[in-house]
C-alpha cells in the first residue's frame, strides 16, 4: 500500500481482489462513496498505483462542477485508452452508432492489456454522461476491464439524475463507502504531514474536530505546523468546503444549525427550539434536511454536529450582532432554570457581546460557577471562572488563589495570595492567604525556604481567636520553623496546634495540624507515632480530598520505614484513585514515583524508566519544587542498581552539587561521587563529616537516609572511622528501611547497611545482620535488594557454601553473575536475557514466542519442513531403530544401544519438528519453528561465553537448559535465582 495512504488497508484489499477476478477474463465495476474530503480520490490513486504494477493501462474522467462538452469524463477516459470514437458534442444524435463503436473499441483495447477505468464524481454527471454509464456497465461482463467509479452519497450533494444512475447500478457492483479514519489511523496521518512523531493528545483533538476526515485532519496539521500551534481556527480549506455544503441547505435548516452552534456540539433539542423560538416537532422535520447531508445527527432529545468543524464554520459564519442575539436567548432561559449550570449561563452571557447587563450578569454567574468548581476539586475550571469574574475584591483573589496552587499554577498562585496576604487588614484573610500558599490548610507543598509565610502567619497568629483557623496557622508557623530553629521549638508548637485543634473539635483542624506534627517529628525516632496519626488523619479528612491525600501521603512514607510494603501498596491504590481522575500535576506526579519505586524494587527496570519520564512531566506541569528531588532520587537509585555510572556523575553535578555542604545532603553526595568515580571529592566530604560529627545531620525525615549514604560512601572508600560512626549511630534502627524523601526510592533495609559495615569492619554480627536483612527483602519481594544482599553475603563467604543460590542481574551493557561464590560479568546479549527469564522460572516451560517478544514473530509460510518421501523414510527408519534397540537391550550391548538410542532421538526430533497437530506437515518457513532455532542458537551461544569465564556454571547450564518449541530451566537440584528480567527478551 503506497505511503501516502493511512486508514484504507481493507478497502484496498476488496479493489485488488476485483482485479484477480478482472484478470480471469471476468470484468468488474466498483464504487467509491462518501462524503467530500474521505479519501475516495486518494485511495482511488493509490489503487490505480496497484494496477498499473500489475500491468494494466489506467484511464482517469473527472467529472467537472462547471459546465463542459458532453460526456465530458469519457472523453478523457477513452483518449487515455487510445479510443478512436468521437463522442458527439450534440449528444442527441447518433448515439446507437456511437456507443456500438465505443463497445467494439473497448473490446479490442481490453484485449491486448487489462484495463481500470476511473471514473470521479460521478454526483456532478452530466445527463449524456450518465446515459453511457449502464451501456458500459451492461459491456464489463466481457472486458478485462474494472470501472471505479467515485461519488459523494448524501442528498444534498447528489442531484437527482445522478442518485437514479447509482441507484440502477446491478448487485454485482461492489459498493465501498468510505468513513472517517480511526485515532490509530488519525495519528499516523498527522506524523505523515507534519514529519515527526505526534503527541497523541494532538492527534486526539484532530481526530474529535474532524472524525477523522482525512483531508479535515491534513489541514489541520497543515495549520499547526505553519502555525506552529494548536490553534483552534479553521483552516481556509476546510471551511470553504463545508461552507459549499452548508450553502445547499434550505435556510430553515441553516438557521437550526446557528442556533445549535451557539448552544455547543451535542445539544438538547428542546432548548434549541425554545432558543429558536419554535417546537421540537416543527424544527425536526426542518432539520432533515442537515441530516440528509450528514452534517448533523439526532439521535433520541439530543442533536451533534457531524463533528466539530462543522459547528465551527457554521458559528463563526454568523455575523456578530446574530450570534450575541442567540448567546443573551440562551443565557436567560438557562438561567431562569432551577437546574441551570452557571458556567454554562455566565459563558452565553459572556457571548452576548454588546447586549445590556450581559457583561455584569456574565460575572455573577461566573463567580458562582468558580465556587461551585472549587467545592468538586474542579481547581482548573474555577481559575477560569474566577478570571471570567474579574473580580478585585480580596475574598475573591483569595478564592483565586487557592484554586491557582491546586490547579498546579503553584508561581501565579502564589503571587496572587502573596499580594493579598501583604495588602489585607484582616488577620484571618492573611491566615488563609498564607495557608493557602502551602497548597491548603494542610499543606501538600510547602515553600520552607520562603521565610516571609512564616513571618506573615506569626504576626497574625496572636490576634485570631482560639479557633480552627487559628490551630492551622500556629501548625504552619511550627512547619516553617524548622530550617532557622534546631531546639524544640517547633515541636513545641506543633504539640500545642494539635492540642488547640482537638478542643476546637474541627475535624479538618486537627488532621492538619496531625499533618504538620508528622513534619516536625519526622526522623526515625517516631515512625510507628507518625503511622498512627496519619491513619487518625485519614478518618478526620473525610470530605476534604486535600486533607485525604496528604494522609494518604503520610502514612504511605510511614509503612514504607516500617517495611509494611504491602499496607503501603494499598495506601498507594487509593491515592492514586482519588488524585488520577481529576488530573491534577500538584498530586499526581506522585503516583508514578511510588509506582516506579516499587517497580525498581522488584527489578522491573524498563517500568522504573517510564515512570520516572512521568512523573518529570507531571512535576514540571505541577511547578513543584519537591517532584524533580523526588525523580532525582529514583532516577540515582536506578543508575546505581544498573551501574550506569556516567548517569550517576550527570545526577549528581545536576541536582546535588548546589547542596554540597549542607551535613545532611553529605551522605548522598559523597556515595553518589564515589560510585561515579570522583573518589577525592567524595573521600573529602567524608573526612569532614567525620571531623565534625553526625550531630550536624538534623534528626528529621533525610537523617536515616543520610547516615545509611555515609555508611555505604564508607565502604566504596574503604573508610573505616567513617564506617564505624555510620554503624554506631544505624544500629538503633536495625529494624526500619531506608526510605528516600517522600518515596522517591528505597534503598533497602537498615539492617542491609549495617551488614556491609560489620563485614568492613569486621565485626562478628555481619553474617547474622545480612541473613536477616535477605529474609527481610525475600519477604518484601525486594529482588533488587535479594540480589544485593546475596552479593554482599556472596562476598563475606556465606553463600559459596550453599550451592542452591545464583544471581544474574544486569548492569547497563553489562550481566553480573554469581555462582557457587565466583562472581564474572558478561556482556548483554539476547541469549543472555532469555536465560535470565528461564533461571527466573525453573521448571517451567517458556514458548519460544514469548522469547521471542511482542511482534517479532512474522513472515510467510515457506513449504513442509520435510517432504512426504523424508517423513516416510524417517518413520521407517525408526521402525527399524526400535526393532534393532530392543535386541541390543536383550544382549546387553551397551554401547550400541546408546548410539542406537541418540540417533532414535535425533529423527524423533527432526520428524516432530517437521510435523504440526494432527500428524500435519509443519511450514519450514513456520514462525515458531523460525523462532525455535533462532532462539535455541543464542541460548547456546550465550552459555558458551559464560562457560569461558566461569566453566561450572557453563557446565550446570547445558546439563539444565531444555531448548526446543518450549525452553525450560530444570536443574537436578533446587536452585534459586535472583534475576532481574528485562523487556524485549
Amino acid at each position: 500500500m503506497p505511503e501516502r495512504v493511512v486508514g484504507r488497508r481493507r478497502e484496498l484489499g476488496t479493489l485488488a481482489g476485483l482485479l484477480d477476478e478482472v484478470e480471469r477474463g471476468r470484468g468488474q465495476g466498483a464504487l467509491l462513496i462518501g462524503d467530500a474530503g474521505i479519501g475516495k480520490s486518494t485511495t482511488a490513486a493509490a489503487f490505480a498505483d496497484t494496477a498499473r504494477e500489475r500491468g494494466y493501462v489506467v484511464a482517469w474522467g473527472r467529472c467537472p462542477e462547471t459546465e463542459t462538452l458532453p460526456y465530458w469524463p469519457w472523453r478523457q477516459a477513452f483518449r487515455a485508452l487510445g479510443l478512436s470514437t468521437v463522442l458527439p458534442d450534440d449528444p442527441g444524435t447518433g448515439r446507437t452508432g456511437v456507443f456500438a463503436a465505443v463497445a467494439d473499441q473497448l473490446a479490442t483495447a481490453t484485449a491486448e492489456y487489462p484495463a481500470l477505468i476511473i471514473l470521479e464524481d460521478l454526483h456532478l454527471a452530466d445527463g449524456p454522461a450518465l446515459a453511457l454509464l449502464p451501456f458500459v456497465v451492461g459491456l464489463l461482463p466481457e472486458l478485462r476491464c474494472l470501472l471505479l467509479i467515485t461519488s459523494r452519497d448524501n442528498a444534498v450533494d447528489v442531484a437527482e439524475p445522478a442518485a437514479e444512475a447509482l441507484r440502477a447500478l446491478p448487485p454485482s457492483f461492489v459498493r465501498i463507502p468510505l468513513s472517517g479514519l480511526d485515532r490509530e489511523a488519525t495519528g499516523q496521518l498527522v506524523t505523515q504531514v507534519l514529519g515527526q512523531d505526534t503527541d497523541l493528545a494532538y492527534a486526539d483533538v484532530v481526530h474529535d474536530r474532524t472524525g477523522g476526515n482525512p483531508f479535515f485532519v491534513q489541514e489541520l496539521a497543515r495549520w499547526h505546523a505553519a502555525r506552529g500551534t494548536t490553534s483552534t481556527e479553521t483552516p481556509t480549506g476546510v471551511r470553504q468546503v463545508l461552507e459549499r455544503r452548508l450553502a445547499r441547505l434550505s435556510q430553515p435548516a441553516y438557521d437550526v444549525l446557528a442556533t445549535a452552534a451557539v448552544l455547543g456540539e451535542d445539544v438538547d433539542l428542546e432548548l434549541v427550539a425554545a432558543v429558536d423560538e419554535t417546537t421540537t416537532a416543527d424544527m425536526l422535520v426542518v432539520l432533515a434536511d442537515a441530516v440528509a447531508a450528514r452534517l448533523a445527527e439526532v439521535d433520541g432529545t439530543r442533536m451533534r454536529f457531524a463533528h466539530s468543524l462543522v459547528r465551527e464554520v457554521v458559528y463563526s459564519g454568523l455575523g456578530v450582532h446574530r450570534r450575541s442575539l442567540l448567546h443573551l436567548r440562551a443565557a436567560e432561559l438557562l438561567a431562569g432554570r432551577p437546574d441551570a449550570d452557571p458556567g454554562q449561563v455566565a459563558a452565553h452571557y459572556r457571548g452576548a457581546v454588546g447586549q445590556p447587563d450581559a457583561a455584569t450578569r456574565s460575572r455573577q454567574f461566573a463567580l458562582l460557577a468558580a465556587r461551585a468548581a472549587q467545592r468538586q476539586s474542579g481547581y482548573e475550571q474555577a481559575v477560569r471562572f474566577y478570571r471570567w469574574a474579574d473580580v478585585e475584591d480580596p475574598l475573591v483573589q483569595l478564592e483565586l488563589g487557592e484554586a491557582q496552587v491546586l490547579a498546579g499554577e503553584l508561581a501565579a498562585g502564589r503571587d496572587t495570595l502573596r499580594a493579598v496576604a501583604r495588602e489585607a487588614t484582616d488577620p484571618r484573610t492573611v491566615a488563609r492567604a498564607v495557608l493557602g500558599m502551602g497548597g491548603g490548610v494542610g499543606g501538600f507543598e510547602v515553600d520552607l525556604s520562603d521565610t516571609e509565610q512564616t513571618e506573615l502567619l506569626a504576626s497574625v497568629v496572636p490576634q485570631l481567636p482560639d479557633d480552627a483557623l487559628k490551630a492551622a496557622a500556629v501548625a504552619r508557623v511550627a512547619l516553617g520553623r524548622i530550617p532557622t530553629d534546631r531546639g524544640d521549638g517547633p515541636r513545641q508548637l506543633a504539640d500545642e496546634a494539635v492540642r488547640m485543634a482537638r478542643a476546637t473539635r474541627d475535624a479538618r483542624a486537627e488532621a492538619a495540624a496531625l499533618a504538620v506534627w508528622c513534619d516536625v517529628f519526622a526522623g526515625p525516632d517516631h515512625v510507628a507515632e507518625r503511622a498512627a496519626a496519619a491513619e487518625r488523619m485519614l478518618a478526620l479528612a473525610t470530605g476534604d480530598l486535600a486533607l485525604l491525600l496528604l494522609a494518604r501521603r503520610l502514612l504511605v512514607v510511614a509503612l514504607l520505614e516500617q517495611g509494611r510494603f504491602t499496607d503501603a501498596d494499598v495506601q498507594i491504590a487509593a491515592f492514586a484513585r482519588a488524585v488520577l481522575p481529576l488530573r491534577l500535576p500538584l498530586y499526581s506526579w506522585l503516583v508514578p514515583i511510588w509506582k516506579g519505586m516499587r517497580a525498581l524494587m522488584s527489578g522491573r527496570l524498563d517500568e522504573t524508566e517510564t515512570c520516572i519520564a512521568e512523573a518529570t512531566r507531571l512535576g514540571e506541569d505541577a511547578e513543584s519544587v519537591n517532584a524533580p528531588l523526588m525523580v532525582f532520587a529514583l532516577g540515582a537509585a536506578l543508575a546505581d542498581t544498573t551501574g550506569v555510572f556516567d548517569e550517576l556523575q550527570a545526577y549528581v553535578e545536576t541536582v546535588m552539587v548546589p547542596f554540597i555542604g549542607n551535613p545532611m545532603i553529605d551522605g548522598p553526595s559523597a556515595y553518589y561521587l564515589a560510585r561515579a568515580g570522583a573518589v577525592e571529592e567524595a573521600r573529602g566530604i567524608v573526612r569532614r563529616r567525620v571531623r565534625d560529627g553526625l550531630d550536624a545531620i538534623p534528626t528529621d525525615a533525610e537523617w536515616l537516609e543520610s547516615v545509611a549514604f555515609l555508611g555505604a560512601a564508607a565502604g566504596v572508600l574503604g573508610d573505616d572511622e567513617c564506617a564505624q560512626l555510620a554503624f554506631d549511630a544505624l544500629t538503633p534502627y536495625a529494624g526500619l528501611w531506608v526510605i528516600d524523601g517522600v518515596g522517591g526510592a528505597c534503598l533497602g533495609s537498615v539492617s542491609l547497611f549495617l551488614g556491609r559495615l560489620a563485614a568492613q569492619l569486621g565485626r562478628p554480627e555481619a553474617r547474622e545482620l545480612l541473613e536477616t536483612a535477605l529474609e527481610t527483602h525475600r519477604m518484601a519481594g525486594a529482588e533488587t535488594l535479594v540480589v544485593e544482599t546475596e552479593k554482599a553475603l556472596a562476598e563475606l563467604g556465606a553463600v559459596h557454601a550453599a550451592p542452591g543460590v545464583g544471581v544474574l542481574r544486569r548492569l547497563g551493557a553489562t550481566w553480573e553473575v554469581t555462582w557457587r561464590g565466583v562472581t564474572v560479568q558478561v556482556a548483554d546479549s539476547k541469549g543472555v536475557r532469555d536465560l535470565a527469564l528461564l533461571l527466573a522460572r525453573p521448571r517451567t516451560p517458556v514458548s519460544v514466542i514469548d522469547l521471542s517478544g511482542p511482534g517479532r514473530v512474522h513472515g510467510a509460510d515457506l513449504g513442509p519442513a520435510l517432504d512426504d518421501q523424508a517423513r516416510a523414510a524417517y518413520r521407517e527408519r525408526l521402525r527399524e531403530l526400535a526393532d534393532e534397540l530392543a535386541e541390543a537391550e536383550d544382549r546387553n550391548d551397551l554401547g550400541r544401544a546408546e548410539k542406537l538410542r541418540v540417533e532414535q532421538e535425533f529423527l524423533t526430533q527432526e520428524l516432530a519438528g517437521a510435523l504440526g497437530l494432527g500428524g500435519r506437515a509443519r511450514s519450514a518457513g513456520d514462525p515458531v519453528e523460525r523462532s525455535r532455532k533462532a532462539v535455541s542458537m543464542r541460548i547456546g551461544a550465550a552459555v558458551k561465553v559464560i562457560e569461558r569465564v566461569h566453566p561450572a556454571l557453563g557446565r550446570h547450564l547445558r546439563a539444565s537448559i531444555r531448548t526446543g518449541r518450549q525452553c525450560v530451566y530444570e536443574p537436578e537440584d533446587d536452585v534459586t535465582w535472583h534475576c532481574q528480567v528485562t523487556s524485549g527478551a
